[in-house]
């Protein structure tokens, strides 16, 4: 998904470790929200590591460590902000951006508006 993205995402790619590739796996409705989420953890940690962002089971998942991984202070809030913008994410259709819900799809749990989640019951065969 990193062909292409717009320079507020490719900023939070431009996070992720070596080790990690270079992928921001979610859909277009979350951008906003891990633009956000980027926003307040670079605020407490303007060097952190990036090494995950992704959908699993219908909500993002941000697997991101701060620069000073010995400050517990640090490191509970970061994962706070984290926690809280994955919650967040249960209620943000993935590919609009508008207000959403988790539904499964063909096996697959997503986080989808009305319009969203109709689409891809015409579009997408079982898998």
């Amino acid at each position: 998904m990193t062909a292409q993205l717009p320079p507020n995402v490719q900023t939070i790619a431009d996070r992720l470790g070596e080790a990690w590739g270079e992928t921001v796996d979610v859909g277009p409705g979350w951008f906003e929200l891990i633009t956000r989420l980027d926003t307040q953890l670079a605020r407490l940690s303007p060097g952190y590591v990036l090494e995950q962002c992704k959908t699993k089971y219908g909500t993002l998942r941000y697997y991101a460590r701060p620069e000073d991984s010995e400050d517990v202070d640090t490191q509970m809030t970061f994962n706070e902000i984290i926690r809280d913008a994955e919650d967040e994410s249960a209620r943000i259709c993935e590919d609009c951006g508008e207000p959403g819900q988790q539904v499964a799809l063909h096996g697959w749990i997503w986080t989808l508006c009305a319009t969203h989640t109709q689409h891809r019951l015409r579009s997408e065969p079982a898998r």
